[in-house]
């Protein structure tokens, strides 16, 4: 393993738990929890059938947010699941650790796929190394 056990898995760059950034291609279903995370799930439940899509639906609720188009919505917010993220890191971090993350994390990005967030690139763009 990469990381010690004592680490906060929370944490630690989602590419190395299962050695995902070595194995990613092997694996049958990679979904994120970014705006389309409802539609991701309905993908899994999809692709896997069973009674995985009651299942989902019942922890997430989220077939009435793909059946009415809704990209917008990460969890239940009515349930306090949606964290809000963007928000809180405009309000608690820095330019400086901002990049930080983003440098720490990189191999998700790349690993995933993903994009930089609106708001950590307008984060940095107004800052001044």
């Amino acid at each position: 393993s990469l990381f010690s056990t004592k680490w906060n898995a929370h944490f630690v760059p989602q590419a190395f738990h299962c050695d995902l950034y070595r194995n990613i291609d092997k694996y049958h279903f990679v979904g994120n929890m970014g705006k389309d995370f409802h539609f991701d799930l309905d993908r899994m439940a999809t692709q896997f059938g069973g009674q995985l899509p009651e299942v989902l639906n019942g922890t997430f609720g989220y077939m009435d947010n793909v059946k009415n188009g809704n990209h917008n919505n990460t969890g239940k917010s009515v349930g306090g699941h949606a964290k809000h993220a963007a928000e809180k890191v405009k309000r608690f971090y820095t330019a400086r650790t901002v990049r930080k993350a983003l440098e720490y994390l990189s191999i998700d990005y790349v690993t995933l796929g993903l994009s930089v967030p609106d708001w950590a690139n307008e984060m940095l763009k107004n800052d001044a190394l």
